[in-house]
């Protein structure tokens, strides 16, 4: 990407494609992203905590003739997100584009709400992509360029009952994004988030069990078409900070989705699992 007085001129984002980190690349939104990036030509540092998983998608990249570099790290340990820029930049170089896509997930009521599913879920979803940022933005400043994207949701658009550590981490990363956005937009450097709705990954409910047709709701693919849409706009235009994308249909509504959620696991007697993306 190029900075608003960059050689290249105002009409063009880019002027190479920048080398990329996606976190919670081994599946779902984050894997999404990472293939559709490294089809853009971005060199692609995946990380995520299932090693196996994480190899699936760097083979599936080099398939494709792209550059990725699986990096198997909990990135909620002490460290390890320094640890995965470090490792980044000496396999590929400066990071000129960062994806925070790694999520954890625990439904329940404030006052039904473990702490230890609170402090997990607040350093995945928020501490992790404030760890994440302060890494690359330096960076980023210094040279006049970079992107950072953050995957949100809309349930940390709205109040949902329910939604508990989850929302409430979601739309404390919304505003994490805008803090960026404002304090580095004259550096060239642009944050934005994505807030999907219900997309069909391993962390949200299953449409069949819901009574909502499969195809009403989001996949990933829709996400990633999303991020590289934001990517092609051009340097002299700001798009957000916060893009809500939702499934058209209002059966398929996230909000409603996670409340009937909760009420089906309570009514069962089984709870609602936890949740990570890897």
């Amino acid at each position: 990407m190029e900075s608003n007085t960059g050689a290249a001129g105002a009409d063009r984002p880019f002027a190479d494609p920048p080398v990329a980190l996606v976190a919670g690349a081994s599946s779902g939104i984050g894997a999404a992203v990472a293939r559709r990036l490294a089809a853009r030509g971005s060199a692609v540092a995946l990380v995520g905590r299932r090693e196996a998983e994480l190899k699936e998608v760097a083979e599936s990249v080099r398939a494709a003739g792209g550059t990725a570099l699986p990096l198997a790290l909990d990135l909620a340990e002490p460290g390890a997100p320094a640890e995965a820029v470090a490792a980044a930049v000496a396999g590929l170089g400066p990071v000129g584009l960062l994806v925070c896509s790694a999520g954890a997930i625990r439904l329940a009521a404030v006052h039904e709400t473990e702490e230890r599913h609170w402090e997990r879920q607040l350093r995945v979803n928020l501490t992790v992509p404030f760890l994440l940022a302060r890494e690359v933005l330096p960076g980023m400043r210094e040279r006049g360029c970079g992107w950072i994207v953050t995957i949100g949701s809309g349930v940390g658009c709205e109040v949902v009952p329910g939604s508990g550590g989850y929302g409430v981490s979601k739309h404390a990363v919304h505003r994490l994004t805008e803090l960026v956005h404002e304090e580095n937009r004259d550096f060239g450097v642009r944050a934005v988030t994505v807030a999907p709705g219900w997309v069909s990954t391993r962390l949200a409910a299953r449409p069949s069990d819901l009574g909502v047709p499969e195809e009403d709701v989001l996949v990933p693919e829709d996400v990633a078409d999303t991020v590289a849409w934001l990517l092609d706009r051009p340097a002299r235009m700001s798009v957000g900070p916060l893009v809500r994308v939702e499934p058209s249909a209002s059966r398929a509504a996230a909000g409603d989705a996670m409340t009937r959620h909760l009420t089906r696991t309570r009514a069962e007697g089984t709870g609602p699992a936890a949740k990570e993306a890897p």
